[in-house]
């Protein structure tokens, strides 16, 4: 399954946004023990300082309806490049007050560029493709986070890590820039786009209060998003910690994870576009996360290294690919006007469980839980999920 014409530059846009946005962001997490060497800083600052760039990003995500709205898609994908790479340059600073004050930038980036991106998708993808275009526009962060895996310890041994900052934002700049050649084109102006962009911080949140559907896929994505980080978390500690795995192998497992979730998104997304039925997909895909966390209760030393790196390829697939799905019925279920307001709510949601998974994960460990325990729990939780989100099965009248 093919994208139309029409939809090929605003994906394209799409992924290259948040993949820059995400290369930013993660490198400061890739290098965080080399910044904590460099700066005598305890290397668990990393936690904290990634839960206020989401704090920044919360508030934004409401916002962030309007914004698109007023100002064009286009125009919002160049205001998260330019906070990306402004929250960079302060960090690269190393100077404390500046880099508090980047996770500004970087929640600004993160908050809005989902609701960007979806208004870009929306507006120039068909109904029909847009499970297949939202999965691949929403794979840029995953894609970003997997390149930043590979390339920044390189360059931080060759430029420092200082140096990877300030060239990151020096590539956000330049295609911020590059952006403005297609904002004509893909950011006309439109009355009835603009008039519903008048939005209080708290009315995108009633929209999801009053939309049956959104409420059943705002639900999912908080539990999705606590499983999914949960296992970027820990998974790596898991494979090292209970199948034995040196860290070695399990980061490369834990690589394998993430490549699997990528080529799924895009599987997934033909899928749901040419059989017309995404919602039964994203259903299916909850209970297939359930199965694999299942299996991953089970993990015990004596398991080959061969299976654990392919049970850890498999739950990546299933755990890390809903996202496209997901936001392509977030906007099915809004509309397209309401496209980058209601992915914007749903974004705020998704946040908290971000935020909440990790840490009940880790709760149910120090309460002296296993590993084990945790994937069982995230289990029984997105098998409810997957029921929640499951269509309707239409009967047919009985002839009489």
């Amino acid at each position: 399954m093919r994208l139309s014409r029409g939809a090929v530059s605003p994906v394209l846009i799409a992924t290259t946004v948040q993949l820059v946005v995400a290369l930013t962001m993660a490198s400061i997490q890739v290098a965080a023990p080399t910044i904590a060497h460099s700066l005598t800083l305890d290397v668990h600052w990393i936690g904290p300082f990634v839960a206020l760039c989401y704090a920044v990003a919360m508030p934004v995500s409401l916002l962030a309806g309007g914004i698109v709205l007023r100002q064009g898609a286009v125009r919002g994908g160049q205001i998260c490049l330019i906070s990306a790479g402004a929250g960079a340059l302060l960090f690269a600073t190393g100077w404390l007050p500046a880099m508090l004050l980047s996770a500004v930038g970087y929640g600004i980036a993160v908050g809005l560029s989902v609701p960007a991106c979806s208004q870009l998708i929306a507006r120039h993808a068909d109904s029909r493709e847009l499970p297949l275009a939202m999965s691949l526009g929403q794979s840029g962060m995953t894609l970003g986070r997997l390149v930043t895996g590979l390339a920044v310890p390189g360059l931080v041994l060759l430029t420092g890590w200082s140096g990877t900052l300030i060239a990151w934002a020096l590539l956000a700049a330049a295609i911020a820039l590059l952006l403005e050649r297609w904002r004509p084109e893909l950011d006309p102006r439109s009355p009835r786009f603009h008039k519903v962009a008048r939005r209080s911080l708290v009315e995108p949140l009633a929209m999801i209060r009053d939309n049956p559907d959104l409420r059943r896929l705002t639900f999912a994505a908080i539990v999705f998003a606590s499983a999914q980080l949960s296992l970027v978390v820990y998974l790596v500690a898991y494979m090292h910690d209970v199948a034995g795995l040196s860290l070695i192998v399990a980061g490369f497992g834990f690589a394998l994870a993430q490549s699997a979730g990528i080529a799924n998104r895009f599987l997934l997304g033909g899928i749901a576009t040419a059989s017309g039925r995404p919602r039964l997909l994203l259903s299916g895909l909850g209970f297939a996360m359930a199965a694999a966390l299942t299996g991953a209760a089970a993990l015990s030393p004596g398991w080959p290294t061969a299976l654990v790196l392919l049970g850890a390829a498999v739950l990546g697939s299933v755990a890390m690919s809903w996202n496209g799905l997901l936001f392509a019925e977030v906007i099915r279920a809004a509309g397209v006007r309401h496209a980058a307001t209601a992915t914007g709510a749903v974004s705020f949601v998704t946040f908290i469980g971000l935020a909440t998974g990790p840490a009940l994960f880790g709760g149910l460990l120090a309460l002296g839980f296993s590993y084990a325990h945790g994937f069982l729990a995230f289990a029984a939780a997105v098998a409810v999920a997957g029921a929640v989100v499951m269509p309707k099965l239409r009967v047919a009248p009985e002839a009489t």
